[in-house]
């Protein structure tokens, strides 16, 4: 129970990434508040949880509305009485367009949702994390910070901006008892990633392209991501801050 005692905020937690790390801080010990757009896995997400024997509450939550994510952060709060951890988890893709073609309407979406939805989430969990004498944030980046193959403008600049952003508040609040630190996953297999696979006009060579792209030649898993989330979110690593844990099969070595 590695987790035991602690209360987790998630966003982006009903499918992928987030639904991996929901399940396993719930199994864990962790009482979870999980937030998320998609209400039916949501609710799926919870008859799961519960039907293990672990403590989940479901909300609604857009993160590119401020409101409601400081809704989901006092629902933490007022339901389990504080709040130890959040995984700022929730994001979404830009479809490979040239950089010159990406409209402003993209561009901003991205963002709105990638950057300033990872933004809301600190802000707000920081005043709670303070209350409760401390605790942890883990930003979910990307290997896109780091490395790229180009057409994806908003969404790199997104994940750099949230590496910068996570580590000028863990400078800004070491000394007060709270670690900050992001995940940067390399391609992982989840719907998300599914839902691009499936917009390929040539399948075969979708996928030659990403295994040519990663040492390892395969996909993440959600759960890979799961365990280093709770690594970075835990007392394992409380001497850890400010860092971009590559997650990657060894694709920012090459």
């Amino acid at each position: 129970m590695r987790l035991e005692g602690m209360v987790a905020v998630i966003t982006g937690g009903a499918e992928g990434m987030g639904r991996s790390t929901a399940a396993l801080f719930a199994r864990e010990g962790a009482s979870v508040v999980v937030g998320d757009i998609n209400t039916e896995q949501g609710a799926s997400l919870v008859a799961e949880v519960e039907a293990a024997g672990g403590t989940i509450t479901f909300q609604p939550c857009d993160v590119s509305k401020e409101a409601e994510v400081a809704a989901l952060v006092a629902t933490a709060e007022d339901t389990y009485g504080k709040l130890d951890t959040i995984f700022n988890n929730a994001g979404i893709s830009q479809p490979r367009t040239p950089t010159c073609e990406v409209t402003e309407e993209l561009f901003d979406k991205v963002i709105s949702v990638n950057l300033k939805g990872t933004f809301f989430g600190c802000k707000h969990a920081l005043p709670a994390l303070l209350r409760n004498g401390g605790g942890t944030i883990v930003n979910n980046s990307s290997v896109a910070a780091f490395a790229n193959v180009g057409g994806n403008v908003s969404y790199a600049s997104s994940k750099g901006g949230v590496m910068s952003m996570t580590r000028v508040i863990a400078v800004e609040y070491a000394e007060r008892n709270i670690r900050c630190n992001a995940i940067n996953p390399g391609p992982i297999d989840t719907p998300m990633q599914q839902r691009s696979r499936a917009k390929a006009t040539d399948l075969d060579a979708h996928d030659k392209a990403w295994r040519d792209m990663i040492p390892m030649k395969r996909m993440g898993t959600g759960d890979e991501i799961s365990e280093a989330v709770l690594f970075l979110a835990s007392q394992q690593s409380s001497f850890v801050t400010g860092i971009g844990l590559l997650i990657d099969g060894g694709r920012v070595a090459t």
